[in-house]
């Protein structure tokens, strides 16, 4: 029996605050729990670039994988690397688990970025092709927003209240905790994945050899799509423009704030805090983002509007005062809430059900490799200017990320022959 739009909904956003909760449990702890077990800040930098190269580098082939032997089975495969990884981390002892767990949930969130939202596109156009979506995806967005911060408040108070030492070579430390809950979280994931995604499009069975020759064919779709589709590419330059906001943020904020508060002390509460913030501030501009479009009357507008109100909270991160700073912090997150959902329905309009895993992939790679070169640039201008130049720079790119959403449609796109038909066949 086919399940109906709104029982495809609710499973969607359950399947999102699943895969959320796990991740705002650990954030808090990642890099005090990797301190506390006496790795030095050269090899964590080092641990961290090796998760975004490696993210990188599987995103496109892993997208193409889900668009060759299906939604389900992607997903159970991320599940499965996240769970090993949540493990690794949680009671690994030395860099070489610690690196290996960090290395696996990479590849694991390569896998998982994109077959989720595709899988909930192909059910709903199942039963009608028609359909809006852009509710359903801010619901989405939002409830992985709040599972994210819920998650963060958990994570930080367990590793702080838990009566377990801090570090040590003990296999379990206060710091532990919340990556073994994690874990918990994912086995429940999995089971729900299994009872609830299936497949929706008819693929052809194949053997190993042909799903591996055909993922470079589907990327090169994906990629070419990206590039001929006039919506694709700003979205996906758009997507590049959010990962070097949200990099040079996410490396300069947490320092200012936690420096503002006198140190390391405090470190967790504070980073659990803001972690929080950040992600309750970016489910209200999710959930605020359809009837913010209906207010202005332009999908275009909404988007020019949120990279300006980004670009002010930018500013406000300049600033030495800490509440200023913390406004600043928490508007970022807000700001960019509200796009989101609109640049997904956008994407779903223009692509089909057999490349739909690989566009996201394509636009989660821009993400990311824009983020790391954000990332790299911050902390060079940090190092040898100020984190003032950091914000001025991160100011421009927003401006330019504007003047590439005056070329989004003003409402969303029907899919068209155009859009959605020859432009995706293989170059």
């Amino acid at each position: 029996m086919t399940a109906t739009i709104p029982t495809l909904t609710r499973r969607y956003v359950v399947l999102n605050v699943l895969g959320w909760l796990p991740t705002g449990l650990c954030a808090p702890v990642l890099i005090l729990l990797l301190a506390a077990r006496g790795i030095d800040m050269a090899t964590m930098g080092a641990l961290l670039a090796a998760y975004g190269l490696t993210a990188a580098a599987l995103e496109l082939p892993t997208g193409g994988l889900a668009d060759v032997v299906g939604r389900r089975p992607v997903l159970i495969a991320a599940s499965l690397l996240f769970l090993v990884s949540t493990i690794s981390l949680g009671i690994g002892t030395g860099v070489l688990v610690l690196g290996a767990g960090i290395l696996l949930e990479a590849a694991g969130r390569a896998l998982d970025s994109g077959p989720l939202q595709a899988w909930y596109v192909d059910a709903v156009h199942a039963v009608d092709e028609d359909v809006d979506l852009t509710s359903a995806f801010a619901h989405g967005r939002t409830a992985g927003s709040i599972a994210l911060a819920v998650g963060a408040l958990a994570g930080g108070a367990l590793a702080a209240l838990a009566p377990l030492p801090s570090a040590g070579a003990g296999p379990v430390l206060a710091l532990s905790l919340p990556y073994l809950a994690a874990a918990g979280v994912i086995v429940v994931r999995i089971v729900v994945q299994l009872a609830w995604v299936g497949e929706t499009v008819r693929r052809p069975r194949a053997d190993l050899r042909a799903v591996l020759a055909d993922i470079p064919r589907t990327v090169r779709v994906g990629i070419s799509t990206c590039a001929r589709v006039g919506v694709l590419r700003r979205i996906t330059v758009l997507c590049g423009v959010i990962g070097v906001v949200l990099a040079a943020v996410e490396l300069l904020a947490p320092l200012q704030i936690a420096a503002s508060l006198g140190g390391d002390s405090r470190a967790v509460g504070a980073f659990a805090v803001f972690t929080a913030l950040g992600g309750f501030a970016m489910a209200a501009g999710s959930a605020a983002s359809p009837t913010l479009t209906r207010l202005l009357g332009s999908v275009r507008r909404t988007v020019v509007l949120a990279l300006v109100l980004t670009a002010v909270a930018v500013a406000a991160l300049g600033t030495p005062l800490l509440l200023v700073v913390a406004a600043g912090y928490v508007g970022v997150y807000l700001a960019l809430g509200a796009p989101e959902p609109l640049l997904d329905t956008l994407t779903h309009r223009a692509a089909t059900a057999g490349e739909r895993a690989t566009v996201l992939s394509v636009q989660s790679l821009a993400l990311r490799i824009c983020g790391s070169v954000g990332a790299l640039a911050a902390g060079v201008l940090a190092a040898h200017a100020s984190a003032t130049a950091v914000w001025v720079l991160v100011v421009a790119v927003l401006g330019l990320g504007a003047l590439v959403a005056t070329g989004l449609p003003g409402r969303e796109p029907a899919a068209t022959a155009t859009e959605a038909g020859p432009v995706l066949e293989p170059a």
